[in-house]
């Protein structure tokens, strides 16, 4: 056999020789042959065998439409095998709808050969080929959280897990299960969640599409490592002081600048080469974290065959069309990268296919479903809300109203079944309780209510590399905590951490800032509390190793300051006791201005140096003062100290800004030490109290975080349910205990038949024993209880005759507060009294007509009949 002939250097050297040399043209014309290029060996692949399988492949890929439709017998999907009739056939409308989507696509195929397969059909559950506009079912779901576009995207893409497409991604899905049996099956190709989602937003009224065409890898197989996160990072509001005016009556005009122009010069010029080299390394660094992130090529770029939804402007509070993609629920604009092309989009009304050229992206399509240049329209009949002319327009004439009657194919009603979304479902959310999701850069674990036992439901790990390997900020978020604990915020690089808390803790706090795993009482910390719902309105407590900052809004004695400095030096020893308090070095405290006082009597800052033994006040400036009063005063040594504290004028000594105020006096500042000296006490007793507080917050913050406990709604029927089947066995049993009072009448004479011992048939004179003992023990029932109320009345009467004596002789020296007390008892003697005067009144009337009623029911029992029978005879 030849030796193969190589086509480069037979075509490609012939077409590439030089024209001027003559002779190695000739000589290429002589080693070129069509003849031997034709007759080269060939290398065939080898013949395959045509099987069912393959014929069956190939339909899929042309998509074709069978125009058979066999009868399920027993139809069998996963674990469900009950079926509607419609799942298992198709009535004589769709068999025609079929025929006509099969007539369709031919011509199509004819009129466009170079345009790929259409979705117009799919396989059900049971195998049934169903046009895929009939696959959509309208349903409005009774939950305000999917009334809108957000909750129902936002739902779905969690609650369905999303299943990429088969083994080769450029083709169309063979099957199109119903909205029903993908919530069932809690899972979902690209085409059933587009469809299910379509359904949904449908119902609740929204102009909603499926589309199909083409989007990248990364949307298709659901990668979302190089996409942004949903959730921004948290910042919390800072509080803005409030903005006073400041009155610029005098202006100071600034200095000159005698600085040398020439330095400045240079300064300058060495502060932009810095800058610039540090624009230069964030430039490199940018770049370099763009082409960590950039997606990898795609050797089926644009053909990937994936689906989403289009909303169309409508009365929803729709403005702009946008897309929104099924598996993660995010919306997208019009000119969104992700997705490369269209092909077509239905509804339940109709199905459109796309003609505008799609090879330069999707940003610039139109979507006027009425342009017929660039829709094609499958069925004739159009929805109501798009005709121009209605048929009220038209008039009443029957030949306008025969005119406009419809002789054409309309869609059929959804063989699928209405949506049903459980409450429990709902509320679970994810399909197993938790799913976790890789952003770019962010990792979010989301949990559903109730399934952990700390309450947490969000756990958002920021990194800041690429490859999230280096955390930066861990981010939770916990619901139903008993302890109101709400959000926690971590910086991986300090360990800082903040603690967010809900109003309506005892302790009143909303917020902690803390070094995690550094447990000491005094480690630095800040504490914030809701001020408004603390007796001392304390807002916020700073706490540093040897100082403590207390800040207060709104007081009524105007403090809002207070440091407490202590003594670093402690002895370790004593430090270890455990009735160990840290010595006080120092508390300055500071006031608010009181517009009642005077400005020289009204303190700004008081400082207590405990250990220099000296208070040292401040007080406000006045309205055209530069300076203010001061005071300071010195308290004696210990040891001069005895029962009563001498005051020495020299003691003390100040400074009064105000021209023209007197003096105080000796009395007067004597009076103002010993007041000092009270508050002294006084504020150390309340940072004693402020320090035991901190230490009890931590005790119960560590029980809180190890034992934690949530707490129900009471509306929570998923959580509540054994609470609620113990609440229904109740009111069963009494219920049941009820009837049967009703059903089964007490019997009075029974414990007499027992005394004698429970015999059939009773004697003349066992019967006349029994009768008269039980009316003698009913009568001596009644008088014992209408003695026993008279007592009682007596006992009362008494009791109020003794408090009458004990005021009448009394009632002299008796304070306001003792003769209310005395007047509030008899009030209440006297109602007592009333009350069994009534009772004791009551029972006298119904002594006799109950006795009666007893010697009645004896009359007709049937174990005494003997005794009448008698005396019958």
């Amino acid at each position: 056999m030849d030796s193969p002939v190589n086509d480069d250097e037979g075509v490609y050297g012939y077409l590439y020789s030089n024209p001027e040399d003559g002779e190695e043209i000739e000589e290429e014309e002589e080693k070129f042959s069509y003849f031997k290029l034709l007759d080269k060996p060939r290398i065939l692949p080898e013949p395959v065998d045509l099987t069912h399988e393959h014929l069956k492949e190939i339909g899929y890929e042309l998509g074709l439409i069978k125009m058979c439709w066999p009868e399920v017998l027993e139809p069998f999907f996963e674990d469900r095998t009950n079926f509607p009739m419609r799942y298992l056939k198709n009535n004589e409308k769709e068999k025609v709808l079929l025929l006509y989507t099969e007539n369709f696509r031919k011509q199509f195929v004819q009129k466009f050969p170079d345009r790929k397969p259409l979705l117009l059909a799919a396989e059900n559950e049971c195998g049934i080929v169903k046009m895929v506009c009939t696959t959509i079912r309208p349903t409005n779901v009774p939950y305000p959280e999917l009334e809108t576009w957000q909750g129902c995207a936002s739902f779905l893409a969690d609650h369905i897990k999303f299943e990429p497409m088969e083994d080769i991604p450029t083709l169309l899905p063979i099957r199109l299960y119903s909205p029903h049996t993908t919530l069932l099956r809690q899972s979902g190709q690209t085409f059933e969640l587009a469809t299910t989602l379509c359904s949904i937003l449908i119902g609740v009224g929204y102009d909603a599409f499926v589309v199909s065409g083409y989007a990248i890898k990364d949307v298709t197989l659901r990668i979302m490592i190089r996409t942004d996160c949903p959730i921004p990072p948290f910042k919390e509001e800072e509080e803005k002081p409030p903005e006073t005016p400041i009155e610029e009556k005098y202006k100071l005009k600034p200095p000159k600048d005698l600085r040398s122009k020439f330095l400045l010069m240079m300064e300058q010029r060495e502060l932009d080469k810095v800058r610039e080299k540090e624009a230069k390394i964030a430039e490199e660094a940018l770049q370099k974290r763009l082409e960590e992130e950039a997606r990898p090529e795609d050797e089926l770029e644009g053909q990937r065959i994936h689906a989403w939804v289009l909303i169309l402007p409508s009365e929803k509070d729709v403005q702009e069309p946008f897309y929104i993609e099924p598996s993660t629920g995010f919306s997208h604009p019009l000119d969104t990268d992700i997705y490369l092309g269209i092909e077509s989009i239905w509804n339940h009304q109709n199905y459109y296919v796309n003609l505008q050229d799609c090879s330069k992206g999707i940003a610039d399509m139109e979507f006027d479903l009425q342009n017929n240049e660039k829709w094609i329209h499958f069925l004739v009949a159009e929805p109501m809300k798009y005709r121009k002319q209605k048929p009220k327009d038209l008039g009443d004439d029957d030949d306008v109203r025969d005119m406009y009657e419809e002789k054409h194919l309309d869609m059929p009603t959804s063989w699928s079944m209405k949506i049903n979304i459980p409450h429990e479902s709902l509320k679970k959310r994810f399909p197993e309780g938790y799913r976790i999701t890789n952003y770019k850069r962010v990792l979010i674990e989301e949990y559903a209510p109730f399934i952990s036992y700390d309450g947490l439901v969000t756990r958002i790990t920021r990194f800041q590399d690429f490859d999230c390997t280096i955390p930066e900020v861990i981010e939770e978020e916990f619901e139903n905590r008993h302890d109101k604990f709400y959000r926690s915020i971590q910086m991986c690089d300090t360990n800082l951490v903040t603690d967010y808390f809900q109003k309506g803790r005892e302790d009143a706090v909303i917020k902690h800032v803390y070094i995690r795993n550094n447990d000491e009482v005094n480690a630095a910390r800040t504490i914030f509390f809701n001020h408004e719902g603390r007796y001392d309105a304390l807002h916020k407590i700073e706490v540093e190793p040897n100082k403590i900052t207390e800040h207060y809004k709104n007081r009524d004695d105007r403090l809002y300051y207070r440091q407490v400095t202590y003594d670093t030096g402690e002895d370790p020893v004593a430090k270890s006791g455990p009735s160990y308090r840290r010595p006080i070095l120092k508390v300055i405290q500071k006031y608010e201005r009181d517009e009642s006082k005077p400005s020289h009597e009204d303190i700004a800052s008081r400082e207590f140096a405990i250990v220099g033994r000296e208070i040292r006040i401040k007080f406000h400036y006045g309205k055209n003062n530069v300076t203010a009063s001061t005071r300071v005063f010195m308290k004696p040594p210990l040891s001069d100290i005895g029962e009563e504290m001498v005051f020495d004028p020299d003691m003390t000594y100040g400074y009064q800004a105000e021209i023209g105020v007197k003096r105080p006096r000796q009395l007067t500042l004597y009076l103002m030490f010993e007041e000092q000296l009270k508050e002294e006490e006084k504020v150390i007793n309340n940072i004693r109290e402020v320090e035991a507080q901190i230490s009890e917050f931590l005790l119960i913050r560590a029980r809180e975080m190890a034992f934690s406990k949530l707490d129900v709604p009471l509306f929570n029927i998923e959580q509540n349910a054994e609470y609620r089947q113990a609440m229904l066995d109740k009111e069963e049993q009494a219920r049941v205990y009820k009837e049967k009072e009703i059903e089964e009448d007490i019997d009075y004479f029974a414990p007499y038949l027992a005394k004698l011992g429970g015999p059939p048939r009773l004697t003349f004179s066992q019967a006349k024993e029994a009768r008269d003992c039980c009316l003698r023990e009913f009568k001596e029932l009644l008088v014992n209880r209408a003695n026993v109320m008279q007592k009682q009345f007596e006992k009362m009467s008494d009791k109020l005759q003794a408090k009458k004596l004990y005021y009448t002789a009394t009632h002299d020296v008796l304070t306001p507060q003792e003769e209310a007390d005395y007047f509030a008892e008899v009030n209440n003697i006297m109602l007592v009294m009333k009350a069994l005067q009534i009772r004791l009144n009551r029972h006298k009337e119904l002594a006799s007509v109950r006795y009666q009623v007893m010697a009645n029911y004896l009359f007709h029992h049937p174990m005494l009949k003997i005794l009448y029978r008698r005396r019958k005879k």
